[in-house]
């Protein structure tokens, strides 16, 4: 049973309002927070097997370790400057002041081949935005993106659906590692 959420924030003050919006979907959930690897690291073990780890734009890289040992997978949810996720870049969209970002939900998992997007929205920033308006823009549906899978987010699933994913969609077994 999903009992945890660890939310892998950038800054502390996100942490309350997403473990809120969380747990109007599933009110025994307990949380973790955290800002560094490090802070994951101290998290007990036994806590891991039914929690999932939540990030929230945080550029912390998580150890194939931890990531093992959740029960219920790890999400991250990211913005790039590219329209379309896994496609190069067209090349207008090579530039230093990108028009189109994605706000992207992905699963975390030490087979790169395996990750798959859980949710996606694109956002296209009007011209002549200055980059304080551009970055509320992109974080603002970054925010409505995790808004809208919070249900999922919360729920008992242990793998959330994706809606782009590799041609394998099955979580390697020991014998296709070997």
């Amino acid at each position: 049973m999903l009992k945890t959420i660890i939310l892998l924030t950038d800054t502390v003050q996100q942490q309350p309002p997403l473990a809120n919006l969380l747990r109007e979907h599933n009110r025994d959930l307990a949380f973790c927070s955290a800002l560094r690897a490090a802070d994951l690291g101290a998290i007990e073990a036994d806590v891991l097997s039914e929690a999932r780890l939540v990030s929230f734009a945080a550029d912390v890289a998580v150890s194939e370790k931890f990531l093992l040992q959740l029960g219920y997978g790890a999400y991250k949810f990211y913005a790039a400057p590219v329209q379309f996720p896994g496609l190069p870049p067209a090349p207008d969209e090579r530039d230093d002041d990108p028009r189109c970002y994605s706000v992207i939900a992905q699963s975390m998992t030490i087979w790169p081949d395996f990750k798959k997007i859980v949710g996606l929205e694109t956002v296209t920033i009007p011209d002549g935005s200055a980059a304080a308006e551009r970055e509320r823009l992109v974080f603002s549906r970054l925010a409505h993106l995790f808004w809208q899978m919070s249900g999922m987010i919360a729920g008992e699933a242990a793998d959330l659906p994706g809606i782009i994913e590799s041609s394998e969609s099955q979580r390697p077994t020991l014998a296709m590692m070997n």
